[in-house]
């Protein structure tokens, strides 16, 4: 039995099944935390028994193994946090971690757990989701050792914020990337407590940003891209497929990996993907280029009506791979293979500014769904400032007036 800070008692925390751990486990049952709290002498259950079987789900909507392990751990080490809480709410009634998704965050909330149960409630996209949580990781790191645990979420002020900030930066070494990133996703996680009422005032927004170098992405240049293609077509098929495609597109890997077949039109050469503008999802039409219509064709062959086009093994099938996988399978087989030091992104940085450099930069912009061409000129097409260069010195104007 484990004394909590309350006088009430618990056993230890479990997982059912018993072998969650490993690759036996099976993703077709429910998984579950379950332990069993007892009341000290001086509490009543207020049902007249002695204790209550505290059951605590939340992972099940996890189709990929791996990924709801990770998120058993993260559930498990949320509820051990919340039990050394003092006014832990376990004296009333029980509550599933399920429930948490609706419960009040009061002022009172410690730091940390005040955090994560914020970051619960934020929807978003898988892959900002991951960020979320490993920014809170390296948060709940820098508090261990700033003593700033046990602090309450009332009482954190951008002082503290900032010093976990620095302290992060002195200890993985400097990186603006990192830094920036870090305080965009608690901002993000600050602004779900601001409506809450668990702060007044949302502290990051008086840290500002880092400034450094904003430099071009580098793009393949047309001998690595021979050497590329030629490769993955040999050795890795389904991958080639998936470049081209992507290469083709204009779209984001997340939006790709949410492709069913039912959102493709060979005849109109068009597809359908939906985006994220600000808070606001939408449903946008992509072409599909005559010049990657085979590859298309090839893709989808198999696929069902409700089948996504990415699954296993890049191969159509009920549950879509996620998109950290294809930098996984770039990294091995092109840049360690290859040496190709270029990343993935690359090819949609190439294409857009291809695109711009053939038709105009509006046109590239349209096939990436920028609200703005300036988007697409500043972040995307790296030669396209050079191209204006040449343009602005054949201008044919003359001093006197002479033509």
């Amino acid at each position: 039995m484990i004394l909590l800070p309350d006088n009430s008692y618990r056993t230890e925390l479990k997982v059912n099944p018993k072998n969650w751990q490993t690759s036996k486990a099976s993703l077709k049952k429910d998984w579950f935390i379950y332990y069993r709290w007892y009341p000290s002498k001086l509490i009543s259950t207020g049902n007249g028994k002695r204790n209550k079987l505290i059951v605590i789900k939340g992972m099940n909507h996890i189709n990929i193994w791996e990924q709801r392990i990770a998120e058993t751990k993260r559930i498990l080490e949320n509820e051990c946090i919340r039990l050394d809480q003092k006014d832990s709410f376990l004296n009333k009634d029980a509550l599933s971690f399920d429930s948490l998704n609706i419960y009040e965050i009061p002022p009172t909330t410690t730091f940390i757990l005040a955090l994560r149960l914020a970051e619960k409630r934020i929807n978003a996209a898988p892959s900002t989701k991951r960020d979320l949580r490993s920014t809170l990781s390296f948060i709940a790191t820098a508090a261990e050792k700033l003593n700033y645990t046990n602090l309450r979420i009332c009482e954190i002020s951008r002082k503290h914020i900032k010093n976990l900030l620095f302290y992060i930066e002195t200890t993985n070494g400097e990186s603006i990337h990192r830094y920036n990133k870090l305080r965009s996703y608690l901002m993000m996680i600050y602004k779900e407590l601001v409506e809450l009422e668990a702060v007044d005032y949302n502290p990051l927004k008086d840290i500002s940003k880092k400034k450094g170098v904003q430099k071009l992405r580098k793009v393949l240049s047309i001998e690595s891209r021979q050497r590329i293609n030629e490769n993955l077509q040999i050795h890795h098929y389904r991958f080639w497929l998936f470049t081209n495609i992507f290469f083709h597109s204009g779209a984001r890997l997340t939006e790709m990996m949410k492709l069913k077949r039912k959102d493709i039109d060979l005849e109109k050469q068009t597809f359908v993907i939906t985006i994220k503008k600000g808070n606001v999802y939408k449903e946008v039409l992509r072409p599909i280029k005559t010049i990657a219509l085979n590859f298309w064709i090839e893709s989808i062959a198999t696929a069902g009506e409700d089948d996504y086009i990415f699954s296993k093994d890049l191969l159509p099938g009920r549950i879509p791979i996620q998109s950290f996988q294809i930098t996984k399978r770039w990294n091995l087989h092109v840049k360690k293979k290859l040496g190709i030091q270029e990343d993935f992104y690359s090819l949609k940085h190439l294409n857009l500014d291809q695109t711009a450099e053939q038709l105009s930069i509006e046109d590239a912009a349209a096939m990436a769904s920028h609200s703005s061409s300036l988007v697409t000129s500043k972040y995307y097409t790296a030669y396209e400032s050079k191209r204006q260069m040449e343009r602005l010195k054949l201008v044919d104007n003359h001093f006197n007036g002479k033509k």
